[in-house]
C-alpha cells in the first residue's frame, strides 16, 4: 500500500494495529452541519425524485419465509420488486445454499460451481426480466478454503476462474441489455472473524495472517471480474462489477481489527458494499461510518473514486415499532447526502422468526411471528417499510 495516500493511517510493526488519526476525516464538519446536509437530502423533502433511484434504490430477496404465489420463489420475488417500482434486486448466488434460498415451489438441480447455477432455469429468466441493477451474493465452494493457512497459489488462481468465467457468462447473456450487475460476498467482517455475530473483543494472535489471507482472496475475485470484462465487456451494454463488503465499522474507534482498516486499503476493488446495523444508533454515526468506509476504500476507475454503496439495511418493524418511516427517511437522508452508488433494503420478504419460533412449520402466515424485515408481509399487504419505498419510487419520475 502506499500510504502517503492516506496521511491518517501509521502502519507499525509487530502485534499493533494500525493507528487511525482522526484529523480532518470528516471534512470538519460539525455534527449540527451533517444533520443540515441529512435534512435537506431526504426524500420525504422533495416533491419529485431523480428517476435513477429507480435503479439506485431496492430490495434484497433470499430465504422468505412465506411465497404469495405458486411461482418458482426466486422468480415470484424478483417480480414483485418489480411490481412495487423498483429497477434494482439484489439476490444470492451460492451453490450451496440455492435449494434453502429459494425453496418454494422450485425444482433446483446440484450445480459444481456459479456458471452453472446462473445458466440454470430460474437464474436464466431471473436475468432476462427489466432490472437495470442486479446484485448477486456470490461465492462459489471452492471459496471457503479462504481462511486457511498456507494457501497455494492454485487456489487464488481457481478462484479468479471461478469468477472470470462467471463474468463471461454474464456479458455474453445480457450483452444487449443495459443493466450493472455486481457479484459481492457476504457481510466481510463476519467471515474475516469465522462466524457472524463474533465481536472480537480478543483479537486472535493471527488476525494479520488472516487479513492478509483475505486481501488475497479479494484480489483474486476483482482479478476474474476485471479479465473478463476487459475480455468481453468493450461491445456490451451491461457492466459487470466486483465488489466487497464490509460491515463492522464501528469497530476501527474501539481499535479492534475490521475488514475496512486492515483489508481494504490493500486491494483495489470496483465498489465497497456496506452491511450497515452498525451505523443505525443515529444518523450521524451512520454518516461518520459511511466517512470512514470512503477513507480507506481503493477504488478503480470503473465507477470512480471511493465508490461505495449500502448493500444491507433493515429495521424489524415487529421489534423496534416506533418512527420506522422517519427513520427510513433520515438514513436515506444520509446514503444520498454521501453519494451512495446503491441502496439496498432488507428485504422484501422476512427470512427471521422470532427466537420462541424458529421451529414453526414453513410457510408462515401470522405476521407477529416474525421479527420484520420486510417490504411485504404474510397476508400480502404493505409493511410500513413497504409503503415508504413504493412512495420513494412513485416519486422518482424527473
Amino acid at each position: 500500500m502506499k500510504t502517503n495516500r492516506r496521511n491518517f493511517l501509521r502502519i507499525t510493526t509487530g502485534s499493533t494495529f494500525f493507528i487511525l488519526s482522526r484529523k480532518n476525516l470528516f471534512s470538519d464538519l460539525a455534527d449540527n452541519e451533517i444533520l443540515a446536509r441529512i435534512e435537506d437530502s431526504k426524500p420525504s423533502k422533495k416533491q419529485r425524485l431523480s428517476a435513477e433511484l429507480k435503479r439506485r434504490i431496492g430490495s434484497t430477496h433470499v430465504a422468505g419465509k412465506y411465497h404469495l404465489t405458486k411461482k418458482p420463489f426466486l422468480l415470484e420475488g424478483a417480480e414483485k420488486l418489480l411490481s412495487l417500482g423498483t429497477k434494482l434486486g439484489k439476490f444470492w448466488l451460492i451453490p450451496r445454499t440455492t435449494k434453502g434460498d429459494y425453496s418454494f415451489n422450485s425444482k433446483w438441480g446440484d450445480y459444481k460451481n456459479l456458471t452453472e447455477l446462473i445458466s440454470s432455469e430460474y437464474y436464466s429468466q431471473l436475468l432476462e426480466m427489466p432490472f437495470e441493477t442486479l446484485i448477486f451474493e456470490a461465492q462459489s465452494p471452492i471459496e471457503e478454503r479462504w481462511r486457511n493457512e498456507n494457501l497455494p497459489d492454485d487456489f487464488y488462481k481457481s478462484v479468479s476462474e471461478e469468477f472470470y468465467n462467471l463474468t463471461a457468462y454474464l456479458y455474453k447473456k445480457c450483452k444487449n441489455k443495459d443493466v450493472t450487475i455486481i457479484l459481492q460476498h457476504w457481510e466481510g467482517d463476519w467471515m474475516l472473524r469465522g462466524r457472524g455475530g463474533e465481536m472480537w473483543n480478543v483479537v486472535p494472535q493471527n488476525w494479520q495472517q488472516l487479513c492478509k489471507n483475505m486481501q488475497k482472496w479479494f484480489a483474486a475475485r476483482q482479478k476474474g471480474v476485471t479479465t473478463a470484462r476487459n475480455d468481453y465487456g468493450k461491445e456490451a451494454k451491461c457492466v459487470v462489477a466486483n465488489a466487497s463488503e464490509v460491515n463492522r465499522v464501528v469497530d476501527i474507534w474501539k481499535n479492534i481489527p475490521t475488514v475496512t482498516r486492515d483489508v481494504l486499503p490493500y486491494v483495489e476493488l470496483d465498489l465497497v458494499s456496506y452491511s450497515s446495523y452498525d451505523g443505525m444508533k443515529d444518523p450521524i454515526t451512520m454518516w461518520k461510518c459511511i466517512q470512514e468506509i470512503k477513507s480507506y476504500a481503493k477504488t478503480t476507475p470503473l465507477f470512480g473514486e471511493k465508490a461505495v454503496y449500502v448493500g444491507e439495511i433493515g429495521i424489524p418493524e415487529n421489534i423496534q415499532k416506533d418512527n420506522i418511516k422517519e427513520r427510513w427517511d433520515s438514513f436515506m437522508g444520509v446514503f444520498l447526502a454521501t453519494g451512495m452508488k446503491y441502496v439496498v433494503q432488507w428485504e422484501l420478504y422476512c427470512n427471521e422468526l422470532k427466537p420462541s419460533q424458529e421451529k414453526i412449520k414453513l410457510p408462515v402466515s401470522d405476521s407477529s411471528l416474525m421479527r420484520g424485515f420486510w417490504l411485504v408481509k404474510p397476508d400480502g399487504s404493505l409493511s410500513e417499510s413497504g409503503e415508504y419505498f413504493t412512495q420513494l419510487w412513485k416519486k422518482s419520475v424527473g
